[in-house]
């Protein structure tokens, strides 16, 4: 009787402990997009919004913060339409400046892994 009863207290205090376990789900992941040119023209400075929208709830994150031409974002992981518009100050290669529309887009895009990065295409209005 007295081995049974101490079965139980240390069968009670290793579910205890297991039930105090920390539960570390992460479903948040940092995504950086960045904004491919063609060769010919360097980037100098990039205004815009870059918008990454959640293809499973609709939910719409929304950046306006470039370092150069990558854009970065915290969101929850899954599957994402990326659209991103604005102007670029671009040099040409005869040192001459100009500033540009841009557009770019993807129907959908992957954000599974930590981090994740991606390149988008743009086009030029």
């Amino acid at each position: 009787m007295k081995t049974f009863f101490y079965f139980f207290v240390f069968l009670l205090i290793s579910i205890g402990f297991s039930a105090c376990e920390e539960n570390a789900d992460d479903y948040h992941t940092e995504v950086f997009v960045t904004l491919q040119t063609p060769d010919t023209l360097q980037p100098l400075k990039v205004q815009g919004t870059m918008t990454l929208k959640n293809l499973s709830n609709g939910r719409r994150y929304h950046t306006s913060d470039f370092q150069h031409t990558t854009a970065q974002l915290l969101l929850l992981r899954g599957a994402y339409s990326l659209d991103v518009e604005g102007t670029m100050i671009i040099q040409k290669r005869n040192g001459t400046t100009e500033v540009k529309y841009f557009r770019g887009s993807k129907d959908y895009v992957e954000i599974i892994a930590h981090p994740v990065r991606l390149d988008t295409q743009i086009i030029f209005m």
